[in-house]
């Protein structure tokens, strides 16, 4: 049987994105604000977290899991502990760019 995770999906700039799927990236950030606030506490930890980098088809997309988030009140940011990176889509990992 498969264990069904949570899942919140945004959107991420593809430097990160491409920090993130290189696996030297391995904290995601989001500002502590009624919004992440929210979405935050309809999830159960550990969960996978989406991101997505642009609008229009084929987007270069990550999804990862998360296995805790902490928080730095004098930074004014949620820390997302990235585990590990589960797939990823329309991207080439070696040159480090969208693929077409």
């Amino acid at each position: 049987m498969q264990v069904r995770y949570d899942r919140i999906t945004t959107t991420i700039e593809r430097e990160w994105l491409a920090e993130i799927i290189a696996g030297t990236k391995k904290i995601e950030y989001r500002q502590i604000k009624p919004y992440w606030t929210r979405r935050f506490a309809k999830v159960s930890v550990p969960f996978e977290l989406r991101l997505l980098n642009g609008m229009n088809p084929p987007v270069p997309e990550v999804t990862v899991m998360i296995h805790r988030i902490t928080k730095d009140r004098s930074a004014g940011e949620y820390r997302l502990h990235i585990k590990k990176v589960l797939n990823y889509k329309h991207w080439d990992k070696r040159q480090q760019k969208p693929k077409r």
